[in-house]
């Protein structure tokens, strides 16, 4: 080809130089016009044969591109059929138009003409784009990566006359990454992971016990920690008496989380003096990039645990934890280090500001506003200004407006409403939250964000929760409290000797106690009564408290109808559902799940009532059965349910009545079920 283009090419140059030399000597020279007429046939004559090879030359270009361009197609056709990946085109029905040799090897034996790609995915092709994505196929793992055409089919071809239609054609090509898949969840199961396990109380468990009787419960807590982890060939190190180190592959995390934490239970099997069963608590630090992470995180873990109550492991994840055990109830506090640290260090802050603001939760109780009373009270003796924040003019906002009504004659207003709270704090003031220590159940989230988080103080008494207040300055928080009405009467003892509060403030403190241990019955140990002492020394009148709880002859009949209605589940469990919302239907449910725990046989009762957008649900026990684990596993969200083991509380949203009930049949199942197979 190179050589036909040379000759043609010369021959057309010379033929040329021919015409040139001619005109010049006609034109130039102007020779006789019989020299002329004797070279212009020879002019025409050579400029045809120039003109003709110029054409041929024109037209053997056109034929070589062709014939390159058709060899490149045809290559680029082989090479495709032939490419060590499956290739496929579909069209827009998702229909397999063309696929090569290495597609029908991996997904079709034999493949049909127009087979659905629906066979290998159900997924959109359009959405695989440049980057692909991972399916699943057979036991293999595939990255798609697709390639749109779109183009236009004529309204012949189409069958639309008045119009054009777009179509589009789209190629997916198959990287196999099943060795790629492998290889990660194989670097994933074995990382290490670091777990904490503590005994709790340990001192105050083997405390009065003989040399022989501690002996035996070390070695039998030693055994059973050793034989448990050897099982799973974990690096075990024991840090002190009651604390143990764990490193374990993740994979043996996994069983551990399928058997529930089996060995919370196994510890239960230990006695120490035929009384007190030894409990455990474990922090596990997983989604750690680092082993000096995965530490922190467990013993951060491992002080939740101990906050809500200890006897239970909390697995870190990646939005908050995950709860297994806390079956058995939460052990009663008997030292008072932990509140005497808490009042000086509350003393200490408080005596720094212009002004405490005291919140509880919202909707709040009689636990919620009176302990916020009377802390406010008691800080407003040492000569600090204070205040309640609390929606306390609205009885739909509140369930304590009965107690706030008896302090509207003080000549400093008590209480002061969110919005008013927020136009008067500064950066010295300080925040105190009562009864909650949930970021989204605060009285209002604004107010705590305007506060400087070195300045914020919590106290508590519920198990913790997912969604918690981590910034503050002081954290009270027992879990094994009743109230924290009980919390804040313990901490003003150590305030000031003149500290004092009178009869109405005492008594909004009694009231506090009196509402969550069900009059003394339930969650009522030692500091309890001492605390309800030290308020009936003050001159707490238990009449005039006792009518802080009256309600009217409608509000009795409604509770009566509540009860009535209710449902027995799985011969344990009273349910009962209002359907229709009215004033005070939230105080009336937790009101009737109280009564329905004196129904014979029943160990937990659940109110199913409605709120905004959904349902709210109130759950009691008498201690058997951990409405707490129930209602954290109903929750949209691990903080839309929560509370404590013998009173909890959960949201629903977006779904009926009866989802409502039927979900919560299926965490009692669930919660039942889990209870089997750890006696299993």
């Amino acid at each position: 080809m190179r050589n036909f283009y040379k000759s043609n090419i010369l021959l057309a140059a010379i033929c040329t130089l021919i015409i040139m030399l001619i005109v010049i000597d006609v034109f130039v020279f102007r020779f006789e016009p019989l020299m002329f007429w004797i070279s212009l046939p020879i002019l025409l004559g050579v400029s045809g044969i120039t003109l003709g090879k110029l054409l041929q030359i024109r037209q053997s270009e056109y034929w070589y591109f062709e014939q390159m361009s058709q060899e490149i197609r045809d290559t680029v056709s082989v090479s495709l059929i032939g490419f060590p990946l499956p290739i496929c085109v579909v069209d827009s029905d998702r229909c397999v138009i063309w696929n090569n040799d290495k597609f029908v090897q991996e997904f079709f034996v034999p493949v049909e003409y127009e087979s659905s790609i629906d066979r290998i995915t159900d997924m959109p092709v359009e959405l695989f784009g440049s980057d692909g994505r991972e399916i699943e196929y057979n036991g293999k793992w595939y990255r798609v990566h697709s390639v749109l055409h779109e183009f236009d089919v004529d309204s012949r071809i189409s069958g639309n006359l008045s119009q054009s239609e777009s179509d589009r054609i789209t190629m997916l090509i198959f990287r196999d990454i099943t060795e790629f898949k492998v290889l990660k969840n194989t670097y994933e199961m074995t990382r290490p992971v670091v777990m904490v396990a503590m005994v709790d109380n340990y001192e105050e468990l083997l405390s009065g016990a003989k040399e022989s009787e501690r002996a035996y419960v070390t070695i039998q807590v030693d055994r059973l920690i050793e034989e448990y982890f050897s099982e799973k060939n974990a690096v075990l190190k024991k840090i002190n008496g009651d604390k143990f180190l764990i490193v374990l592959e993740k994979h043996c995390l996994d069983e551990m989380v399928d058997e529930k934490m089996s060995i919370i239970n196994k510890a239960h099997e230990i006695i120490v003096r035929e009384r007190q069963a030894v409990t455990l608590s474990i922090g596990v630090g997983t989604e750690a990039s680092t082993l000096a992470e995965s530490e922190r995180y467990a013993s951060e873990m491992l002080t939740k645990a101990l906050e809500r109550g200890g006897d239970q492991a909390l697995v870190k994840t990646a939005n908050g934890f995950n709860a297994y055990g806390a079956i058995s109830p939460g052990k009663e506090r008997t030292g008072k280090v932990k509140i005497r640290l808490a009042a000086e260090e509350i003393k200490t802050l408080i005596g720094t500001a212009d002004t405490v603001y005291i919140m509880g939760h919202s909707f709040g109780d009689f636990d919620s506003a009176g302990s916020a009373i009377g802390l406010t009270c008691a800080i407003r003796r040492l000569g600090i200004p204070a205040y309640t924040v609390a929606r306390f003019h609205d009885s739909s906002k509140t369930n304590a407006k009965s107690l706030f009504d008896r302090f509207v004659d003080y000549d400093t207003p008590i209480a002061l409403e969110p919005e008013e709270a927020r136009q008067w704090i500064t950066p010295r003031s300080v925040l105190i939250i009562v009864d909650t220590h949930i970021l989204k159940r605060l009285e209002d989230k604004e107010l705590y964000e305007m506060a400087q988080k070195n300045r914020v103080v919590i106290i508590d008494h519920h198990r913790l929760s997912a969604g918690a207040i981590t910034e503050c300055a002081v954290k009270c928080h027992e879990s094994n409290a009743s109230s924290a009405s009980e919390l804040v009467t313990e901490l003003i003892q150590y305030f000031s000797s003149d500290t004092l509060l009178n009869p109405p403030e005492a008594e909004a403190l009694l009231a506090g106690i009196t509402l969550d241990t069900k009059d003394f019955v339930m969650r009522a140990g030692v500091s309890t009564f001492e605390a309800a002492a030290y308020l009936k020394k003050l001159g707490a009148d238990t009449i005039s408290v006792k009518k802080l709880f009256d309600t009217s002859i409608e509000s009795k009949t409604r509770k009566s109808q509540i009860i009535s209605s209710a449902r027995i589940y799985r011969a344990r469990f009273a349910v009962s559902a209002v359907e229709e919302s009215y004033d005070g239907v939230r105080v009336l449910c937790s009101q009737a799940a109280d009564e329905m725990l004196y129904i014979r046989n029943v160990d937990a009762s659940f109110t199913v009532y409605p709120i905004e957008n959904g349902w709210g649900i109130s759950a009691r026990s008498l201690g058997k059965v951990n409405v707490q684990v129930i209602m954290e596993s109903m929750g949209n969200k691990m903080d839309d349910g929560g509370g404590h083991q013998s009173m909890a509380g959960a949201q629903l949203y977006g779904i009926s009545c009866d989802e409502a009930i039927d979900k919560l049949h299926d965490a009692i199942d669930d919660y039942l079920n889990n209870i089997a197979k750890d006696k299993h």
